[in-house]
Formats: C-alpha cells, sequence, structure tokens
C-alpha cells in the first residue's frame, strides 16, 4: 500500500515537472522555413484564390494553453513570382487581412521584410492578440503568428517562437 502511494505521488510530482511548451524544430512549407514550435504542429492546406491565380497556402500549427503558433507559407505561382507588383498586393492582402479578421484597419505600410508586429482586436470569442512575422521574397510568402485571448497571450513563448522562424537561404 506504501509502495502504490509512493508511486502516485511520485507520478504526480513528475505531471507537475512536465514542460508545458516542449519546443521541436520543425521545417516548413516544403523546406522553405524552419521553426521551432511549442508542441507536436499539424499541417492544413487550402487554395486561395488572388488575381486569376490559384495559390497554394498551407498552414503548420501547435497549440499550447489555448494560444496558437503558426507558420504559413504560400509558394507563388509562376506569373507572380516575375511581377514584384503582383507580389506585393498578394502580400498587403494577406497582411490586412490579419488586421481585419480582428477588426482593426490595417496601417498605411504594412510590414513584408520580417518586422515583428502586433494586432489587439477582437474575435467571436472576445479580445485578442496577434503578434507576427511575414516575410515575402521573390517566390514566396511566409508568415509566422502566435494569436491568443488576450488575458492570456503567452508574450515571451510567441517572441521565442517568432524569433525562431528562419527562412531557408
Amino acid at each position: 500500500m506504501i509502495r502504490i502511494g509512493l508511486i502516485m505521488l511520485l507520478s504526480g510530482v513528475l505531471a507537475a515537472c512536465s514542460p508545458q511548451y516542449n519546443w521541436r524544430e520543425i521545417p516548413v512549407g516544403q523546406g522553405a522555413a524552419k521553426a521551432f514550435f511549442p508542441d507536436k504542429p499539424a499541417t492544413q492546406e487550402r487554395t486561395l484564390k488572388f488575381s486569376g491565380h490559384d495559390i497554394a497556402f498551407s498552414m503548420t500549427s501547435a497549440t499550447v494553453d489555448g494560444a496558437l503558433f503558426t507558420v504559413a507559407y504560400a509558394p507563388l505561382p509562376q506569373a507572380m513570382r516575375a511581377d514584384a507588383a503582383s507580389r506585393k498586393e498578394f502580400a498587403a492582402a494577406v497582411v490586412g487581412s490579419l488586421y481585419r479578421n480582428l477588426g482593426q484597419e490595417p496601417p498605411a505600410t504594412l510590414s513584408v521584410e520580417g518586422e515583428l508586429f502586433t494586432v489587439t482586436g477582437k474575435s467571436p470569442d472576445g479580445d485578442v492578440v496577434l503578434r507576427a512575422r511575414v516575410w515575402l521574397t521573390d517566390t514566396s510568402l511566409v508568415e509566422g503568428i502566435v494569436t491568443a485571448e488576450q488575458t492570456r497571450f503567452p508574450g515571451p513563448q510567441a517572441d521565442e517562437f517568432l524569433r525562431g522562424v528562419e527562412l531557408a537561404r
């Protein structure tokens, strides 16, 4: 009986010591980037229509304590790769949607150079914070995004995740 009690006590102590964030490096977007995810991620894909182009869009995400950590990847169609204005227009539309989805007006200048930005807004579930970095290259768009309820936003972990997103060179 003492032995069972000791095993249960030890199991409880070990469970309490388990890290909530279990960081792991994962390649994303067919190797276009890599990121350190705080838990095992899953990938979803869909096709977006933009200016007559079908653009494959994948989102690799992990959730920890209600916070969603995501790297999104969209390889650009050949016609857009040859058209700098079209690439910039697509990037502006994608970044602008991050603001509009939270009920905010996008700023006049949108960051697609990998700079960190934060949007605070509303979702159907309440007040939300989104922190992101977006990169536009000649061949793709890559986004690192963390979103969570405002009262539960994991600031240090979000910054760590977003610093860890790296484009393949």
